[in-house]
């Protein structure tokens, strides 16, 4: 078989992968974003299409071969493995492994996942327009919805708009280079501004909308998220790709979340409350529930608690819910599932920046990256689908391809 040859199969199988993914997003979007009875309906099944979604796309690219030659998938197996002896041992809910099988198979296939140009936009689009759809159809307050969970939505789909009205601002400044070159530096501004005087306005508008939206839905959590990207979009390239000071973003945004949480707490016994954030104080609840969890976790430090813990709480009525991607997995699953996902996450997060090299682009797929880590601060969200998959696809959206 000659080299065209494999290259085409290599390609197809490529494809084939990438839509299991979309798929994959298509049907739990479908069942969980629509209504909230099919939300009710449906939302337990999640994990387990999440599983199948991202068991094609490891077959479509991966060779078993190759993968047994691979460090990390035997990190990736041998956490899946800590993982499950953890769940017989605590006797936790059966479903719960799937959170740390899913993830660690998107953390494997980070590096490997790679959309062409018809593929990033199709999915960039598609999750941006869930922001204007929540926000147009306010289903948290009316229809049945946590408020907190249409926050979550709705930072996601502007993540996403961001990124695309970047691609699309990256085209504008070629030719704003294209016009400086022809008709030199002032009357090639003139031409380029006569055409695009409305991107900024457009710009300035989103950026309003996506907080008013957010104060509706009294988000803190997606608020946070939105001050992240923002904040990350407006630095300058040269510091926040830099090398030593990326790194400190990255591990911050990750293994801080669990430091975030040990400091909330101590913030909240000392506070009276009056600090109010879209009408709730700034210190609630949450530093109560992490308090809980971090007593009980210590006392089973390796196994973690697992997924059949009661909570004691009054108000928690039992419920186990973390409001933490990081503690989640650390209380949960234990000290070992979690510093080797939390490793291999950084890993992946650092490698992120050196497969890029397409300008600004890259700064504003690294600023979504940021944002949905420090969402992630007040809840439980990518780790849980389909947070997880569209997580995924910011890993396999090539900034040169899609700006070519």
């Amino acid at each position: 078989m000659g080299n065209n040859e494999k290259n085409k199969i290599n390609i197809s199988r490529k494809t084939l992968g990438n839509l299991f993914i979309f798929i994959g997003i298509l049907v739990i979007t479908t069942l969980e974003w629509h209504f909230f009875e099919w939300y009710q309906t449906f939302t337990r099944y999640g994990t387990l299409i999440t599983f199948v979604a991202l068991t094609g796309a490891f077959f479509c690219y991966v060779d078993i071969k190759d993968a047994l030659k691979d460090k990390f998938f035997w990190i990736m197996a041998a956490t899946d493995v800590v993982a499950l002896i953890n769940l017989f041992i605590l006797g936790s809910n059966k479903g719960c492994l799937l959170i740390v099988v899913d993830f660690m198979l998107i953390l494997y296939l980070a590096d490997k996942i790679e959309f062409s140009r018809k593929e990033s936009y199709g999915i960039l689009i598609y999750v941006a327009i869930f922001f204007f759809y929540w926000t147009i159809d306010v289903k948290g307050y009316f229809k049945g919805y946590n408020t907190n969970y249409g926050g979550l939505i709705l930072i996601t789909g502007f993540a996403f708009l961001m990124v695309l009205m970047q691609v699309v601002n990256e085209k504008k400044l070629k030719d704003y280079g294209r016009y400086v070159g022809e008709y030199g530096r002032k009357e090639g501004m003139r031409c380029w501004y006569k055409r695009n005087w409305w991107y900024i306005p457009l710009y300035l508008f989103l950026i309003a909308l996506a907080f008013n939206i957010i104060s509706w839905y009294r988000s803190r959590t997606a608020l946070m998220g939105l001050i992240a990207l923002l904040a990350i979009m407006i630095i300058p390239e040269k510091i926040v790709m830099e090398k030593t000071i990326n790194t400190i973003i990255i591990v911050l945004s990750t293994v801080g979340s669990v430091l975030f949480s040990g400091l909330y707490i101590v913030i909240g016994s000392m506070s009276d409350g009056g600090i109010q954030l879209f009408y709730k104080d700034l210190i609630s609840g949450r530093n109560d529930i992490w308090s809980e969890l971090w007593y009980a976790f210590l006392e089973k430090p390796l196994t973690g608690i697992g997924s059949s813990y009661q909570m004691k709480l009054e108000y928690m009525e039992g419920m186990l819910e973390a409001h933490s991607a990081m503690m989640d997995i650390l209380v949960v699953h234990g000290v070992i599932v979690f510093i080797s996902l939390c490793a291999m996450l950084i890993y992946r997060l650092l490698g992120f920046r050196n497969k890029r090299c397409a300008g600004s682009v890259d700064k504003v797929l690294f600023a979504a990256v940021i944002c949905v880590l420090i969402t992630g601060f007040f809840e439980n969200y990518y780790i849980v689908q389909p947070f997880s998959l569209i997580f995924l696809c910011l890993f396999g959206i090539i900034p040169q391809k899609i700006d070519a």
